[in-house]
């Protein structure tokens, strides 16, 4: 008995909550049925303010219907309309596409391809334009419009891709042409710097010959100025040695000149005093002149005459011996002079 109570009572739920949800569904389906009476709403005062060229309360009105119902293909179609009046190309080719995803009705879902293929075809964006003719034709094949107007966007295609691979191309050349005139330029440039690298060194090195020569100038001036001033020494000396030699020569000749007078003197003195005492005293008659008057004779002996040419002889080897050695010693500082040089 109590499993028959319970049975009654869980029997008794289910139909409490079978007849709950058939309200919820009577309650929906009037709730829908009141959405879709004001989405026609929205869209047929949409349409008249389109006709009137009254695009703006036009478009707010078309999204207000598409926002309370977004699956309403009617609703897109007719925005994506208003805002190509309204230059909004981009957009409206948006809503194009959505409408003709959602559209169940053939005709609308063939206008909102179409519509778009034309919207991307004069954006030059001819692979959409072929997408969007492609599935205007697969819901319509016999729509020669879509068919002609995706052999325009086939053959545009063709074209642009042909265009921009000879773009391609001639950048490419461009570039190349662009890399050669720089690699050119640039070897142009390191040319011009291994010349100015290369001029600069020669000029380094003519800088540094030309100081060395004059370096070399400036030793041998001074090795010049060396001799030179060791020759004025030298002739200096020399002079100074004749000097003192021609004074002693001078000297000894003195000497011997006073020496010789000492005894021609002293030969005089002798013989006068021989001559004195061999005249008789009477210097009277018996005295005998010979000689002219005022005549002195002095008479060497032959032992004397014999010294005194001995004596000169002596000294005349002496002098030779003297002339002969500064003769040799000029020969010898001339003979220095020309190895230094």
């Amino acid at each position: 008995m109590n499993w028959t109570m319970n049975k009654m009572k869980i029997h008794t739920i289910f139909l409490v909550l079978i007849a709950f949800l058939g309200g919820i569904q009577i309650l929906l389906a009037q709730n829908q049925t009141e959405i879709k009476r004001e989405v026609k709403k929205l869209i047929s005062q949409g349409v008249s303010e389109y006709n009137s060229a009254e695009y703006e309360k036009a478009e707010k009105n078309f999204r207000k219907a598409l926002a309370k119902d977004p699956l309403n293909a009617v609703s897109a179609y007719d925005l994506g309309l208003t805002l190509t009046e309204e230059e909004k190309n981009i957009e409206a080719a948006r809503y194009f596409h959505k409408s003709g995803k959602m559209a169940e009705d053939s005709a609308v879902k063939d206008m909102s391809f179409f519509n778009e293929g034309n919207i991307w075809l004069q954006k030059k964006k001819y692979k959409e334009a072929i997408e969007a003719y492609k599935n205007a034709l697969r819901n319509n094949p016999e729509d020669e419009e879509a068919r002609y107007n995706l052999a325009i966007a086939l053959d545009k295609l063709k074209k642009q891709q042909q265009k921009n691979k000879n773009n391609k191309k001639n950048d490419k050349n461009k570039d190349k042409q662009k890399n050669n005139k720089q690699n050119k330029q640039n070897k142009q440039e390191q040319k011009n710097k291994d010349q100015k690298n290369k001029n600069q060194k020669d000029q380094n090195k003519q800088n540094k010959n030309d100081q060395k020569k004059k370096n070399d100038r400036n030793k041998k001036n001074d090795q010049n100025k060396k001799n030179d001033q060791k020759n004025n020494k030298d002739n200096k000396n020399q002079k100074g040695n004749k000097k003192k030699e021609d004074n002693k020569e001078g000297k000894d000749k003195k000497e011997n000149q006073n020496k010789q007078g000492d005894k021609k003197k002293e030969q005089d003195k002798q013989n006068q005093g021989e001559k004195k005492n061999s005249q008789p005293k009477d210097r009277g008659q018996n005295q005998q002149k010979t000689g002219k008057p005022g005549e002195q004779k002095s008479k060497l002996s032959p032992q004397q005459v014999k010294q005194l040419l001995v004596g000169l002889k002596n000294k005349e080897q002496k002098t030779q011996k003297k002339i002969q050695a500064r003769i040799l010693k000029g020969k010898a500082q001339k003979k220095k002079t020309d190895k230094d040089w």
